[in-house]
């Protein structure tokens, strides 16, 4: 008597990982989303950050969560698994996000400590360009008026990316 065989079988011998790594990637692109983080930070929890073009919404999050729960047959169950897009206190780290944030405000923060704020005008992979705002005391929480300084960072110095939101 043999025992069963198929794709299923296959899943359940593979690691976590493994699976989230050989579905989800097929999964994203059928729905036109981009892979920002995959997480499995403790025992049976998984977390997905997805993005696209627009923004993602709760039914996409829901829709992919059945669509995935549905490829991996029981191989998930045990998890509690997390989609969603990342949120505001989420560093960009893809390009997809750094286009997105294109003409809007944000904090670059180097690896030697150094913080800037500005208007994100320009992405390349090796490089961002930020224009400055002007040193402002107000406490209003308003966004501050722009600089004539423009920044050109390396990528490869930049330690974290935030965007920035401000109340008028």
């Amino acid at each position: 008597m043999e025992g069963p065989s198929g794709p299923f079988v296959v899943i359940k011998t593979m690691s976590v990982r493994n699976i989230l790594d050989e579905i989800l990637p097929e999964l994203l692109n059928e729905n036109s989303l981009e892979l920002i983080e995959l997480n499995v930070p403790a025992e049976h929890r998984i977390e997905i950050f997805v993005d696209g073009e627009s923004n993602v919404s709760i039914e996409q999050c829901a829709a992919l969560m059945r669509e995935l729960r549905g490829r991996t047959a029981e191989a998930l169950d045990p998890y509690q698994i997390t989609i969603s897009s990342p949120g505001l206190d989420k560093p960009l780290r893809h390009p997809l996000q750094f286009k997105k944030a294109l003409n809007k405000s944000i904090e670059v923060l180097m690896n030697n400590g150094e913080k800037h704020q500005g208007v994100l005008t320009d992405y390349a992979q090796d490089n961002l360009k930020l224009n400055l705002f002007r040193p402002s005391k107000s406490k209003s929480g308003a966004k501050p008026p722009l600089s004539e300084t423009t920044l050109d960072l390396p990528v490869s110095e930049i330690k974290k990316v935030l965007k920035l939101i401000f109340f008028s």
